[in-house]
């Protein structure tokens, strides 16, 4: 009689158990894997500090002064707790290690702009997102601002052309006054400087 799906997958299933259990039988213990500092570090842990200490050829953590050679506490055999003695003798013994110098990037708290950075200014406004600034000048650029010599149209000519006669026409020159210097005309490309963005 033909095996059913389900009793082929159950049979599968436990082939797969038992296969499973005898490859964790013959792998070997974490103890044989791990590294040969890892097995010192886990021996060096049982033992006391003054024991770990003569092994190595280490000095006092209690006694250590400024210029005392502190790398063999670094050694991955050495343990945490007596690495930790170490180094906090090493910034009593020196004041300038322990004192911070301000310079560090993460001293201060940048989430909160405002007491941080006296007189910070943002481009974000509530409801309206980060506004862009360089998209205002590029639409001042791109309509052209109003020429003085151009006329707003009104409704009846005639006047208009006396206007522009009389305005183009030169003031007449009193006798012993000088020329006055004609007004320069206002430059667009001096009052709108693009600047860089990068995106």
């Amino acid at each position: 009689m033909a095996e059913s799906r389900l009793q082929r997958w159950s049979r599968l299933k436990k082939q797969a158990d038992r296969n499973s259990e005898l490859s964790a039988a013959e792998e070997p213990s974490p103890e044989a894997v791990a590294a040969p500092e890892e097995q010192e570090l886990a021996r060096n842990e049982a033992l006391s500090e003054l024991e770990i200490l003569e092994k190595y050829g280490l000095p006092d953590p209690d006694n250590i002064e400024l210029g005392t050679d502190v790398t063999g506490f670094m050694r991955k055999e050495i343990p945490d707790f007596l690495r930790r003695k170490a180094l906090r003798s090493l910034w009593r013994s020196n004041p300038v290690l322990a004192v911070l110098d301000g310079l560090n990037d993460y001293d201060e708290d940048f989430t909160a702009a405002g007491p941080t950075v006296k007189g910070a200014q943002t481009l974000y406004k509530v409801g309206q997102g980060l506004i862009d600034r360089s998209k205002k000048l590029d639409e001042q650029a791109e309509t052209p601002a109003p020429t003085p010599d151009v006329v707003q149209p009104e409704t009846k000519t005639e006047p208009l052309k006396l206007k522009a006669e009389a305005e183009a026409a030169p003031a007449p020159e009193k006798p012993g006054a000088e020329p006055e210097a004609a007004a320069p005309e206002p430059d667009i490309a001096q009052q709108y400087r693009p600047r860089m963005r990068f995106e």
